[in-house]
């Protein structure tokens, strides 16, 4: 792997189409995850809030005739819940994973305060047919446990995978995350067991080999979790449904350009915060960026090979510092990121939008890049420019990335207002009751970049 440095983009924007979210539903307020392309070349995306009041919406775009439809404003009500009852389904934070016509995603908890943690149902996982539009509810996965967030399908078995977690205080001291397995056709559901035995932890991706296995590693999170990162790698076995560990067996963390190795205390940290499959999913790629040791590197984990030696972890190229916004298509890897690297690491676009504009400046300076899997270039990473939409706005925050395979990407964050927007209605923290208008947008964004490529 060599060290590539990343090919200029002085001046150079990417421009993308925008659609704002907060004219249907001021109370969106963010979205991570939960966004995917699918085989009718539309991409589904969802829009989360923090709100007492309003759940999660569900969206289709068409890139070609640039409509967007709204498949539903409120997860909460698809999942026969009452908002004067109990408190919203509010996020769609998990991945969007396909089969056989369906997608399928699950819902997580949007009220972080301990009346509404204790008083929370549960996640669901939810069914969409594209066809006809239809959504099939699976129901709560595990009373007041939210799913935080992984989902993945094992097509040959017809089985779902969910990583299931404790959020109240009470189930966090007397319990811990849960595997399970789903069956599709019938919706039974399975408990696989605990893979820690107390508190929260959170897994955002499952990598579900070509026999069915299910790969995937705690999250790290800046040592916040108590069994998260380590090094460590976890296996469902599909033919027993045991959870099996292969402790600190992940690659070193590294910082690019030259490779610098980062102390222990990042090391401790290393775990997955992206991982997707490639075709024939006899392998999958991964990096391990915010909160999961920092590395800068994109990988390639191949578990035919020998783990314990290293072996089944190659890496294809230095990246920068990443999070949860990355995605494939076709032959590249697309990520979001500050334009100058360095700049963004440690950089918390999430703190970050809630502060004035006016006050801190509209500094964020987001840029689309993509590093390629072509043998022929394979590491070379392209800045394709600074974020802007149609009209001039730039974004505060992106969490929630994907691609198609003509070169398309898409992409759900808050942007930056122009004179006469709907800002996002966003509840006050300290006051959940309370609703302050920030000044912030929340919006869905096409950018193509087939002439870019080439």
């Amino acid at each position: 792997m060599s060290h590539q440095a990343f090919a200029s983009s002085a001046g150079k924007q990417c421009v993308a189409y925008s659609v704002a979210l907060n004219k249907i539903e001021p109370e969106y307020d963010g979205q991570w995850q939960g966004i995917m392309t699918a085989s009718d070349g539309a991409c589904y995306f969802g829009s989360s809030t923090h709100s007492y009041r309003h759940g999660a919406g569900f969206f289709r775009f068409d890139p070609l005739s640039k409509q967007l439809t709204i498949l539903t404003k409120d997860m909460t009500a698809v999942c026969g819940e009452d908002l004067t009852k109990t408190p919203s389904q509010g996020k769609i934070h998990s991945p969007i994973v396909e089969f056989d016509g369906w997608l399928y995603f699950t819902t997580h908890l949007s009220n972080y305060w301990k009346e509404a943690i204790d008083a929370y149902t549960g996640a669901h996982v939810i069914g969409y047919e594209m066809a006809t539009r239809r959504f099939r509810d699976f129901g709560i996965i595990r009373p007041r446990f939210s799913i935080y967030s992984a989902i993945n399908v094992d097509p040959i078995r017809k089985k779902l995978y969910v990583f299931s977690v404790p959020f109240a205080e009470e189930d966090q001291q007397n319990d811990g995350c849960h595997i399970y397995q789903i069956d599709i056709p019938s919706g039974e559901k399975q408990d696989f067991g605990k893979e820690a035995p107390k508190g929260r932890n959170a897994s955002f991706w499952f990598f579900v080999d070509q026999y069915g296995n299910c790969w995937f590693t705690m999250w790290g999170a800046r040592g916040r979790f108590s069994a998260g990162g380590r090094g460590n790698l976890y296996r469902v076995a599909a033919d027993t449904g045991k959870i099996e560990c292969f402790e600190d067996v992940l690659p070193e963390a590294r910082l690019w350009p030259d490779g610098t190795r980062l102390p222990e205390a990042s090391q401790a940290d290393r775990s997955w915060t992206w991982a997707q499959a490639l075709p024939g999913r006899d392998r999958c790629l991964f990096t391990m960026g915010t909160g999961g040791s920092e590395d800068e590197r994109l990988w390639v984990f191949d578990p035919n090979k020998n783990i314990a030696k290293g072996e089944a972890f190659q890496p294809i190229g230095f990246v920068g510092p990443t999070f949860l916004a990355v995605a494939l298509g076709k032959d590249r890897v697309y990520f979001n990121q500050r334009g100058d690297p360095v700049s963004h690491r440690g950089y918390s676009g999430e703190a970050e939008r809630d502060k004035d504009p006016d006050v801190v400046g509209k500094n964020e300076d987001y840029h689309l890049k993509s590093i390629s899997l072509d043998p022929k270039g394979q590491g070379q990473v392209t800045d394709h420019g600074a974020i802007v939409d149609q009209d001039g706005r730039t974004p505060r925050h992106i969490d929630s990335l994907a691609a198609d395979q003509t070169g398309r990407v898409y992409m759900v964050g808050s942007w930056h207002l122009l004179p006469g927007d709907q800002g996002t209605q966003q509840i006050d923290l300290a006051n959940p009751k309370e609703f302050r208008l920030m000044k912030r947008g929340q919006f869905f964004a096409c950018a193509d970049l087939s002439k870019d490529l080439g």
